[in-house]
């Protein structure tokens, strides 16, 4: 496992280490979704400082979106904020947000923990 998940009152951090599949991102998913604490949280941050490789496509963050989306149904909001400084996880970021569109899910990016936990919280 390439993740470790920590909850708080409102949200779930996941930090990710090492080579990132596309399986590892659905299984972090799935513990979320998963967990009795999903349905009272509105926030979820995503870390991804500390890869050593992101292997996810364009195809797999389709595959990842459709799943998300379907959940838009039953967990209405949801900030996700995405902490990384690497070009390619922000590509594919903009590719999930597309994907979003037209629910209340909000993506945003972010280089550093500080910002992107004072965004979560406001």
């Amino acid at each position: 496992m390439t993740f470790n998940i920590n909850w708080d009152k409102r949200g779930a951090y996941v930090k990710f280490h090492g080579i990132v599949s596309a399986q590892d991102l659905i299984d972090a998913n799935n513990y979320l979704i998963s967990n009795a604490n999903f349905e009272g949280i509105n926030y979820q941050i995503f870390d991804f400082l500390n890869i050593e490789e992101f292997k996810i496509t364009s195809f797999d963050i389709s595959i990842i979106g459709v799943m998300d989306k379907a959940q838009t149904e039953f967990k209405k909001e949801m900030k996700i904020a995405i902490l990384t400084q690497d070009n390619y996880v922000r590509k594919i970021t903009k590719e999930y947000d597309q994907l979003m569109e037209g629910s209340n899910w909000i993506t945003k990016i972010f280089d550093n923990m500080e910002n992107a936990k004072q965004w979560v919280k406001e």
